[in-house]
């Protein structure tokens, strides 16, 4: 059985990062192709769903309660689940309107590009190989998207105009500038360069200002204008699909708004008395306001921006030891953003360390315009993207060797950004905010992951317009409009992601409590910590069915 259930995990390990290179990448693995691109045709697709439905259909003919018990369930209930939830979401056909300003395939080559192994003269011609068929890429996504127009999926006009600036000012930055030639200024060979700067010149951005022209003047007129999945075919399967998928639990829009306006008023209230203290006022959207906008707290300069960041890294690193024993023993590091992602609005993000050691977790920053941005939120974003964030549970997965290596790259929103904001208000405390003000960015963070409770199934679900969940999110956090706006079109291309955070936090707050109750003197929140970590990015259920097998199993 067990043999059996290693067949079906390694072979889809094996296949997934063969269709899926670029996320191969992303995680750090070295094992994987590096010549090429996903294929981005609708024939390899529906041959990956076929493929997929034939790893389920094995998965389904085991017996599963032979594996209770074993370190192999947990491979069984992760892929079993991954799978399923796949197949549900195809529903919503995601790649016939794939125009995203977050997670869009041009922002995926950009990554791919920083990534790219170079150094030797097999991988400089593996690269090569790699970036001359951008053409192809762009070509299979100008068909996706024409066949999306004519069955009736687009994207709404909003996002394509931030992806249209996004192509802008890839295409308007110099040869020598472009995201696209990273990799190539890392490798010590003139000659490569000079390749890579005259495919860039003759055939990449070529491509890219193909892709935008029709973006502009094919597609954006006949795109719609509704932003919630409602208006696409099947809208409201699709986003209770996509509910599930990211969050791993089945529960109702309206249960998910609901939540979001009740804890909502709980954070108004430790808004209110910071804000009464610091500046007199207690309405919320004031506060925020007033503290985001007064120069006293923003930056000088990137460097600035940059050193303060470095600061509270460190901080946490010196007192995560009282709070955890369980630490990866990859570091963790931050890199400003490329300018084209700072520019429109990225939020920060965190990259897996590679397999082998050589490259660190890293958080991306945003630091453009750094002399206008307040150091309000910057403790508390940091803390959730690396140390004890994402980095903890990331890094460690990575570590452990006790499971199927599978196991660490079936991800998931509501167990993975669940732990990160979690670890917002664990910073608090283990006194790791400098004052109150950084306490105020904790708030806010947890306002806007909470608002998009309420904003996200208002897009989707309750015909909200974008300039309605711009206008919540203005009234109830402190970022400003730029992010804002950001957000907001995050949420209508990625419906259901948004509501992961909170929801996981609070089963992660209520399994805390859980243990206290039941252990009392002898709860040890190292202990707990451990346990929510140790077998990576669980689903939300199987880590309550843990937590509760662990609390059973240390008695009364």
């Amino acid at each position: 059985m067990e043999s059996k259930l290693k067949q079906i995990a390694d072979a889809y390990e094996k296949a997934f990062f063969e269709r899926h290179p670029e996320i191969g990448m992303y995680w750090g693995r070295t094992d994987i192709p590096q010549d090429r691109f996903m294929d981005h045709s609708m024939s390899a697709l529906q041959a990956w769903h076929n493929q997929e439905d034939i790893y389920l259909r094995d998965l389904k003919a085991l017996d599963e309660t032979a594996l209770h018990g074993t370190p192999e369930h947990l491979t069984y209930q992760l892929l079993k689940e991954t799978l399923e939830n796949n197949q549900a979401a195809r529903i919503c056909h995601d790649e016939l309107w794939n125009v995203n300003p977050l997670w869009g395939w041009h922002n995926i080559l950009t990554m791919l590009a920083e990534k790219q192994p170079i150094g030797t003269p097999e991988y400089r011609a593996l690269a090569l190989t790699r970036w001359r068929s951008v053409e192809t890429v762009v070509f299979e996504e100008i068909k996706n998207l024409r066949l999306g127009l004519s069955e009736g999926y687009s994207a709404p006009k909003p996002v394509i105009q931030r992806v249209l600036k996004q192509f802008h000012l890839i295409l308007n930055a110099s040869l020598e500038d472009s995201p696209f030639i990273d990799f190539a200024k890392r490798d010590s060979d003139p000659q490569f360069k000079r390749q890579m700067v005259t495919l860039l010149e003759q055939s990449i951005n070529p491509a890219l200002k193909h892709y935008a022209n029709i973006l502009e003047e094919e597609y954006l007129p006949k795109a719609r204008d509704k932003i919630g999945i409602s208006a696409l075919p099947m809208g409201g399967e699709c986003y209770l699909a996509k509910i599930r998928k990211e969050t791993t639990l089945a529960m109702q829009p309206q249960d998910i708004y609901a939540f979001g306006l009740d804890h909502m008023q709980q954070l108004y209230r430790e808004v209110a008395k910071i804000g009464q203290a610091q500046c007199g006022i207690q309405d919320m959207a004031e506060v925020f306001w007033q503290i985001r906008h007064n120069p006293k707290y923003f930056f000088h300069s990137e460097q600035d921006l940059l050193q303060y960041n470095y600061a509270a890294l460190e901080k946490a690193i010196a007192k995560t030891p009282a709070w955890f024993d369980l630490m990866p023993k990859a570091p963790g590091t931050l890199k400003p953003y490329p300018l084209h992602r700072a520019q429109t609005g990225a939020a920060g993000e965190y990259h897996a360390p590679s397999e082998d050691g050589k490259r660190p977790g890293i958080f991306y920053i945003n630091t453009f315009e750094a002399h206008m941005r307040s150091r309000i939120d910057q403790e508390a974003t940091l803390y959730h993207e690396l140390i004890p964030g994402h980095h903890y549970q990331v890094a460690l997965a990575f570590e452990n060797k006790s499971q199927h290596s599978l196991d660490k790259y079936l991800w998931n929103s509501g167990f993975g950004e669940g732990w990160a904001l979690y670890v917002e208000r664990l910073a608090d405390e283990m006194g790791l905010y400098h004052d109150d003000i950084s306490r105020l960015g904790m708030l806010s963070n947890e306002a806007l992951r909470t608002a998009r409770l309420v904003v996200d199934p208002g897009i989707h679900v309750m015909n909200w317009t974008r300039e309605q969940a711009v206008d919540y999110l203005k009234k109830h956090t402190a970022l400003d409009e730029i992010k804002i706006e950001a957000e907001v079109d995050r949420y209508i291309m990625n419906p259901g992601q948004a509501t992961a955070y909170m929801l996981g936090k609070r089963e992660i707050d209520n399994l805390r409590q859980l243990a206290k109750n039941k252990l009392k003197n002898r709860f040890d929140v190292r202990i707990f910590h451990n346990q929510v970590l140790k077998h990576g990015a669980v689903t939300l259920p199987m880590l309550r069915d843990q937590i509760e097998h662990w609390l059973a199993s240390m008695g009364e």
